[in-house]
């Protein structure tokens, strides 16, 4: 558990699109976290931020909220263009988010210190794009369990340092 894990959650919008890098560096019990806001879905913005040059090297996984239709309206089929576009040229997972709140909560969030943002957006898109990106971790086997020791280092008085 030793190597350093970086993951990206995308939370793609017609009016801004929210991108969180979260770097665990195990042995310096430290989360590294930075964002990017982009105006509308712009892949390539995206893809240039999260895969780009840093002393981090290429994310472990960039995870990207899906998006599902509701109405068939125009911004309904906007929508699921840019998700579609955002999928191809970032080569990140796309995740459902039904049911992401419950599962990654408030608490988990401020842990990981990605409940509040410097930045203000449109919807929130970066408290969202972290949680698409935690929830994405949670589904992977080792990075799961790298939160659980995350969880479990707090839990014993030893909370891992933030530093954004």
């Amino acid at each position: 558990m030793a190597d350093i894990t970086h993951v990206v959650g995308v939370d793609p919008g017609l009016v801004h699109t929210g991108c969180v890098r979260m770097v665990f560096v195990p042995l310096a019990r430290t989360i590294l976290v930075e964002h990017l806001v982009v105006v509308g879905p712009d892949a390539v913005a995206v893809r240039d931020w999260a895969r780009g040059p840093q002393p981090y090297g290429v994310p472990r996984q960039i995870y990207i909220e899906d998006y599902k239709p509701r109405h068939h309206y125009a911004p309904d089929m906007q929508m699921v263009a840019a998700v579609s576009e955002m999928r191809k040229v970032v080569a990140g997972h796309l995740l459902m988010n039904t049911g992401v709140k419950k599962v990654v909560r408030r608490q988990l969030m401020d842990l990981l210190g990605v409940w509040s943002f410097s930045t203000v957006t449109h919807h929130q898109d970066l408290r969202s794009a972290a949680r698409i990106g935690i929830y994405g971790m949670l589904k992977h086997a080792v990075m799961n369990e790298l939160l659980a020791d995350v969880v479990a280092d707090h839990l014993k008085g030893r909370t891992w340092q933030v530093k954004s």
